[in-house]
């Protein structure tokens, strides 16, 4: 029987923001047909109800990529445990991926969950093109890679010389969450927010410069021209923002916009809100903010530039798109789906399903 390595070199235990979730679950089904080790950083918390052994061992720094040590604790594991697959969530420690799988003989699988290169460069980082050789190297140097979206793959294929028969689109995958029916109600009281105001939602990580930017953004041109159609709202921000260089904001005010900070019941944020509202611009890679909130039946307006992954037949008129910087479009989509009561089409819980994104995976591994 096939046995999974995967090296994670973050937190995702417990699932918290959407790439952790999209980690977790992963592991978590992909466990249900293989045994899986999950090599992890020190900040993980794994629970007693996992399918899997999870041995958070790795460090929290960024540096870990670049250490010796942690190339030689990571080939330990392989040489103990002894996986037939290692699959390494995003390129980063592909190294000692590399190495590790050449020590055991293994498999080597990078789980692409964006082009990390073109994400950077999008964010004006001036050594994207020293990750884009890497990046490249260590596709090209894997068995098999899996990436997100075709259009992520395609990029792949045709930037890293990949050929179709070393890639694999494995979807963002969700589950059904649970349905509260008093989300509404409850959000509505916890914030002071009258029955006659719409609820619009933002909710992402702060301290991340593209969400950041959407955050200025909101504040100086998305709200005027909301105001502009006189109906009554409230947006609601909720996110962590931990660093000081985003300190500044903190210092944003106006009287239309809730900011919550963290918070533990997400879920009841996207249930009781009107529209998810995802002003992002700039970042590239799978939106997983606009896969949660279709998942809890919000609508979703956003970018085009920004609906990677999301093909039009499994949400119908649940999200609108506006072009780029058209904050006019924004705002009359954003008003317009206050009249969308419909929930989020089968189709989409069937198309992101965990099923048949694991179904996909097993077949890839057969083909090594």
């Amino acid at each position: 029987m096939d046995k999974i390595l995967s090296i994670v070199w973050y937190k995702v235990l417990p699932p918290v923001f959407g790439g952790q979730k999209g980690i977790a679950g992963f592991n978590k089904h992909l466990a249900k047909h293989h045994p899986l080790v999950c090599l992890c950083s020190k900040n993980n918390e794994p629970t007693d109800d996992l399918f899997y052994k999870v041995l958070p061992e790795l460090p929290t720094s960024k540096l870990q990529f670049l250490n010796p040590f942690v190339w030689w604790k990571i080939r330990s594991v392989a040489k103990r445990e002894k996986p037939t697959h290692i699959i390494c969530e995003h390129p980063y420690h592909g190294i000692a991926a590399l190495l590790a799988a050449r020590a055991i003989n293994a498999k080597l699988i990078i789980h692409s969950h964006n082009i990390e290169s073109e994400r950077f460069k999008q964010t004006g980082k001036f050594w994207w093109r020293i990750l884009r050789v890497y990046e490249r190297w260590i596709h090209r140097k894997a068995d098999l890679s899996f990436f997100k979206t075709f259009s992520d793959m395609e990029f792949a294929n045709k930037h890293f010389s990949l050929g179709h028969l070393k890639s694999l689109r494995i979807p963002y995958g969700i589950e059904r969450p649970v349905q509260n029916e008093n989300a509404n109600r409850l959000i509505r009281q916890r914030h002071g927010i009258s029955e006659n105001e719409s609820i619009l939602l933002f909710a992402g990580t702060l301290d991340y410069l593209p969400n950041a930017t959407a955050i200025v953004n909101m504040y100086e041109k998305l709200i005027d021209e909301l105001e502009k159609f006189n109906t009554p709202f409230k947006i609601i921000i909720c996110g962590r923002n931990r660093h000081s260089s985003f300190s500044y904001l903190n210092k944003l005010t106006h009287s239309s916009i809730i900011k919550v900070g963290e918070v533990d019941d997400i879920e009841n944020y996207f249930q009781a809100a009107n529209v998810f509202i995802n002003p992002v611009l700039q970042g590239g890679g799978v939106q997983t903010k606009n896969f949660e909130a279709l998942a809890n039946h919000c609508n979703v307006v956003c970018f085009e530039n920004m609906s990677a992954g999301l093909p039009a037949q499994v949400y119908q008129d649940k999200l609108l798109f506006a072009a780029e910087n058209d904050w006019v479009s924004f705002a009359a989509s954003t008003i317009k789906l206050l009249k969308q009561k419909e929930k989020t089409p089968d189709a989409f819980f069937t198309y992101f399903g965990w099923e048949d994104s694991i179904r996909k995976v097993n077949e890839g591994l057969k083909t090594l």
